[in-house]
């Protein structure tokens, strides 16, 4: 702990504003973590959904559905209702099926934008330290031959370097959780399409 206090100390005001990103950040990263599952978009009712719709159990399928809070269950819900109204067709509802889950990529990508926008920001701030820090070593010089000199240029590299350091620590997690995320939030998308496919083609 006096080794953090130690480094918030040396490296300047950016340091601190770097602290509250990070902070941030891992908030953002435990909350996809927690959110982004393919539990959480697909319930387990939707797969069941299946074996009634083979059947021809429409009304079954929809009384289930109305019981489902999950998103992909919300989507195949209001197709079914359509299709069972005459509204659309068995081949309307799986053309118009990429449109549907398209919606929901507002809830797999919440959060990331922020994220993103965290590992940028984070390595600009620290070179702003960084530059902050090499204007007190420059400014050293002019009394460098002074203990105070010394003691000043000690402090402008430690701010420095230590600025540049936590940039690229807050800036290397948020970037790698962005395209981690991305990565699974497209593999959920496919997976709740191909059930929803699947679903919609054992219509009779």
């Amino acid at each position: 702990m006096d080794m953090i206090f130690d480094l918030l100390q040396k490296g300047g005001f950016a340091v601190y504003v770097l602290l509250f990103l990070s902070l941030v950040s891992w908030a953002l990263i435990i909350e996809r973590l927690i959110n982004l599952r393919a539990g959480s978009i697909l319930s387990k009712s939707v797969k069941d959904v299946k074996s009634l719709l083979a059947g021809g159990d429409i009304e079954g399928a929809l009384k289930l559905l109305s019981l489902d809070n999950s998103p992909a269950g919300g989507i195949l819900y209001r197709m079914l209702e359509e299709y069972k109204g005459g509204k659309v067709d068995k081949r309307t509802l799986l053309n118009d099926l990429s449109f549907e889950v398209s919606l929901l990529v507002p809830k797999v990508e919440k959060n990331l934008a922020l994220l993103s926008t965290i590992a940028s920001v984070s390595p600009l701030i620290g070179l702003f330290g960084t530059i902050t820090g090499l204007i007190k070593v420059f400014s050293a010089f002019a009394v460098a031959q002074t203990e105070q000199g010394i003691a000043l240029l000690a402090a402008g590299i430690s701010e420095a370097l230590v600025s540049a350091a936590t940039g690229l620590a807050v800036a290397i997690p948020a970037l790698l959780a962005y395209w981690v995320f991305r990565i699974i939030g497209n593999s959920v998308l496919d997976r709740v399409e191909a059930e929803l496919s699947e679903a919609l083609r054992v219509l009779k």
